[in-house]
């Protein structure tokens, strides 16, 4: 049976267009069935007034195994902590106890939940045991995982396929031309996505053109064949007139605890391509979205003051754009869509008075002003839910 609610307000369409007193009705099927600023004949079974609802966010790269370790690897380089197999966290992941491990990924997946979160896209280590402990926690929180795994000495490629949604390499600077060709053709034979780590940092970026003479990003895409993009911290004119048209994934919080630099998102924007935000390791960053938005904000008006990018696209980069990348149903609110979405408080403190939502929403909300959130048309968190 479908059921109508109401809001003050609400973030519509793939344009994340702003409307005021809004009726959603919602199909038994967890789908949007309409948006309109008419009242039903029937009863409205939830009235949010001072409310916002808007798309729950997607997380486009996390990493969630290595959540057990949280500052651990404060005092280290990103070569010292991520670099495998003898980086910090490698080393950790490979001690660590099975209990260890599904207690980081749960309180991942509580937090994201928590902070409106319904899909994660992670790379995740440990070849087809490290899939299989993802899924198995993942089973039990409503939260989406599209799980991009990793070959290693245990799992070949072709074991691990069939068990992911693709593939998630730490670096294409470790394969042969020849052997990117062959991971690109298991892949797409088997529909599979494809996701790389290019030009994070300096030196990475260094070793490509050591070795083979191009950029990571430019045998990224020639020779693997990669859907999903992941840092490009350190890129190039060059790099960018190949980019265009495509999604990529950046980390900016991630970015600067490591200390690697700043990706050039207002720049990729400007030459047409679909920015998306993740949140990377969680042993060095928050897997709070409303985190990275303000955090991406503030640095862009601090490198552009008033010709920064408008709080609308950064909102977009957290769930119309990632909702595109990764062909999902949710991502924005219409009809026949999944009923994926957030109610925020705009009477609490930290917020009021509104006088631009979508400023409001980037720069001043967080997630503690949540008060619900809805995942196919089922409420799976509510303030008090913890």
């Amino acid at each position: 049976m479908s059921y109508t609610i109401y809001a003050d307000f609400c973030l519509v369409g793939k344009e994340l267009q702003l409307l005021e007193d809004v009726y959603i009705t919602i199909s038994y099927e967890g789908k949007f069935e309409s948006v309109s600023k008419e009242a039903p004949k029937f009863k409205v079974y939830s009235i949010f007034e001072d409310c916002l609802i808007l798309p729950t966010f997607i997380n486009a790269h996390t990493h969630v195994g290595d959540s057990f370790a949280k500052e651990m690897g404060y005092q280290y380089s990103i070569e010292e902590v991520v670099e495998p197999p003898q980086g910090l966290k490698h080393k950790l992941l490979a001690e660590a106890s099975e209990e260890e491990l599904t207690f980081g990924i749960r309180n991942a997946c509580l937090e994201m939940l928590s902070s409106g979160t319904s899909t994660f896209a992670d790379f995740r280590e440990g070849g087809l045991k490290g899939i299989n402990l993802l899924s198995q926690v993942t089973s039990n929180f409503p939260v989406r995982a599209i799980k991009l795994g990793r070959p290693n000495q245990e799992t070949s490629l072709e074991e691990l396929l069939p068990n992911v949604d693709g593939v998630g390499l730490s670096s294409t600077n470790i394969y042969s031309d020849m052997e990117l060709k062959q991971i690109s053709e298991k892949c797409k034979n088997e529909n599979k996505l494809i996701a790389v780590h290019v030009s994070e940092t300096v030196g990475e970026r260094k070793i490509a053109f050591e070795k083979f003479g191009v950029s990571d990003v430019k045998r990224a895409i020639d020779f693997l064949g990669a859907d999903i993009l992941v840092h490009l911290t350190h890129i190039d004119e060059e790099d960018m007139k190949l980019l265009r048209g495509r999604s990529v994934v950046c980390c900016p919080r991630a970015n600067a605890y490591f200390g690697v630099g700043f990706p050039p998102i207002e720049k990729l924007v400007e030459k047409g391509v679909s920015v998306c935000l993740g949140t990377d390791n969680v042993m060095a960053n928050s897997l709070d979205l409303f985190r990275e938005m303000e955090f991406l904000g503030k640095t862009l008006r601090g490198k552009y003051g008033k010709n920064a990018l408008h709080s609308k696209k950064i909102i977009e980069m957290v769930t119309v754009n990632p909702a595109q990348l990764f062909n999902l149903d949710s991502g924005w609110i219409a009809s026949g869509r999944s009923a994926d979405f957030i109610v925020l408080n705009l009477d609490a403190p930290n917020i009021r008075p509104v006088n631009d939502i979508y400023h409001s929403v980037v720069h001043r909300a967080n997630s503690e002003n949540i008060e619900f959130v809805y995942i196919r048309g089922k409420k799976v968190f509510e303030r008090d839910y913890l």
